[in-house]
């Protein structure tokens, strides 16, 4: 045997055998693009900590933006609407959490009786009322939520039920 042909565990190789051209290709178009990545990724100046930077400069822009917009609604003396609109949101997801399986979506009824303003209220309709309605319950079926939400919770929930329609 010579040397150009020998035999490793079962397997025979032969010298005269060729890569394949696509691997060659292959190998050639691969080499080229890392080359060309490498010198754009160099020499162009572009770096992940110069876009993080650029991300983060139009980040504090906005958040200037928004807080100097909220410094002139309170110089305007409009400071205290925001403050209304997020405890009717937390009214309204109080309702949705507490109220809504038996009064209904939007006070519409259904196990318990309807809210909404056109319906007469079996217990009174005014704030009290309603305060002591949600705080101790009523017979038949209204539990009392005095220890579960507190007062500030009863009465952001009494204010929500009295802008129902």
């Amino acid at each position: 045997m010579s040397d150009e042909q020998k035999d490793y565990d079962g397997i025979q190789y032969k010298a005269d055998d060729r890569m394949p051209a696509i691997f060659k290709l292959l190998l050639a178009v691969l080499l080229i693009w890392g080359v060309c990545f490498m010198g754009y990724y160099l020499f162009s100046g572009w770096s992940s900590e110069a876009e993080f930077a650029e991300k983060k400069a139009a980040q504090e822009k906005l958040i200037a933006e928004r807080q100097q917009a909220q410094q002139q609604k309170q110089a305007d003396g409009s400071a205290g609407a925001p403050a209304a609109k997020a405890s009717a949101v937390d009214a309204e997801k109080l309702y949705n959490d507490s109220c809504l399986a038996c009064h209904g979506a939007q006070g519409s009824g259904g196990i318990g009786p309807a809210l909404g303003a056109a319906q007469p209220f079996k217990y009174g309709r005014t704030e009290a009322e309603l305060t002591s309605s949600i705080a101790d319950g009523r017979p038949n079926g209204m539990p009392g939520y005095k220890n579960d939400l507190g007062p500030d919770k009863i009465k952001a929930l009494v204010d929500y039920i009295l802008s129902l329609k």
